[in-house]
């Protein structure tokens, strides 16, 4: 039977009935109810003029921040019925499978690190083994081979480089596709420049690597091959640095912009998740509200999401959303050739049958050749769609 999930802000969900029903993940509840019990034990500290004095008093926004950080990273199905995913807890992994019929009961362990973090799941059926994408320490992710039996990692990539998305190929599951690239350390250790996505195909058993496509243009990310060797992508523009306003002055403030990046980044996730926000209680809370309903990061990049639903609404699409038109879902066949399949998407997935589903940050869609497109149900920024 075929079975539909997807991930939404951190949570993974079931579609039903036009909206999505949360899937229980008991690795992620488990960390955030300690995280609370510890909060709880330790409340006496921050009340009280005394906490106040000693400046205590932000323990339960540290507490808070802690449990932002937790959350369902991807999914894939494995066995009949059965689905894997992989939880990020703070600066560990969690990986678990479950029984899609039984998820408030049962769930078994694949792998618990405090030192590794799991971004991207992908599964072959024939050697019962996971393809990640994962990251140590700094800001580097790398493929990797997990055995689901054995719970070994066995990288497979390196590099100052951020290699995410791993996909089989369908009939041969020993070329692996996956996006790629590179960035720069600064002097002091941190990132100043990245490079565009190329999609990058890997052949487990020789170890040759092959750049499938790249641009200096262009972002190609979240591969995925179909039953008759065709690739699909999403490509969007690359944000060259410094392309039309290069200067000195840019290269010097590139730390600060940085710095201010990341916390924007780390504030949209702990609002999204906890409810709090990193920014200080003087700022206007109308017009941090309304940042945060309109300005959203999408795979790294800052989209003014009411202007693009504006926009989408005007250009007639039947299930306007908020990823922009120059996100195509493209198609490239075994003769290169390359064709845009959908505009405007945010995630998608193949099926075996034919049938795509996508996402376009408001609308989790089916798109099929004999019914054209149906929506399937509402849900914002749907990161992953798991299908089987």
């Amino acid at each position: 039977m075929k079975q539909l999930l997807y991930i939404s802000k951190g949570e993974l969900f079931y579609p039903q009935e036009q909206t999505g029903t949360i899937i229980s993940c008991q690795a992620v509840e488990k960390y955030k109810s300690n995280l609370r019990e510890i909060n709880q034990r330790k409340e006496w500290k921050t009340k009280g003029a005394g906490a106040l004095f000693m400046g205590l008093s932000d323990y339960n926004n540290q507490e808070f921040l802690a449990a932002s950080g937790s959350f369902v990273s991807d999914a894939v199905f494995a066995e009949e019925g059965e689905f894997i995913y992989s939880a990020l807890l703070d600066t560990g992994t969690a990986i678990y499978s479950k029984p899609l019929s039984e998820c408030e009961k049962y769930e078994g362990l694949i792998l618990r690190k405090n030192d590794l973090k799991v971004y991207d799941l992908a599964y072959d059926k024939k050697n019962h083994r996971l393809a990640i994408a994962a990251s140590t320490l700094g800001y580097d992710r790398h493929i990797a081979i997990l055995g689901i039996d054995s719970a070994q990692i066995d990288f497979l990539t390196e590099g100052d480089s951020i290699d995410s998305n791993p996909a089989f190929d369908p009939k041969n599951p020993e070329r692996l596709y996956y996006d790629s690239c590179g960035f720069a350390y600064g002097e002091h250790g941190n990132m100043i420049g990245v490079g565009a996505k190329e999609i990058c195909q890997l052949n487990l058993q020789s170890g040759a690597l092959e750049t499938i496509i790249e641009s200096s243009n262009f972002d190609f990310i979240k591969p995925q091959i179909d039953l008759d060797g065709n690739l699909y992508f999403i490509q969007k523009p690359y944000l060259h640095l410094g392309k039309s306003s290069f200067s000195f002055k840019n290269i010097f403030l590139a730390p600060v912009k940085i710095v201010k990046a990341l916390i924007g980044w780390l504030d949209f996730f702990t609002t999204r998740y906890a409810g709090e926000s990193l920014k200080t209680t003087g700022a206007n809370p109308a017009k941090m509200k309304q940042k945060s309903e309109e300005e959203i990061f999408i795979e790294g990049n800052l989209i003014n999401a009411q202007k693009t639903l504006i926009e989408n609404q005007k250009s007639g699409e039947k299930f306007p959303g908020i990823a922009p038109k120059n996100w195509e879902l493209m198609k490239m066949n075994k003769s290169g050739n390359i064709s845009s399949v959908k505009k405007g998407v945010l995630s998608y997935r193949l099926s075996e049958d034919g049938e795509l589903f996508y996402s376009n940050g408001k609308h989790l869609i089916r798109m099929s050749r004999s019914n054209g497109e149906e929506l399937i149900c509402e849900s914002d920024l749907i990161s992953k769609i798991i299908y089987s």
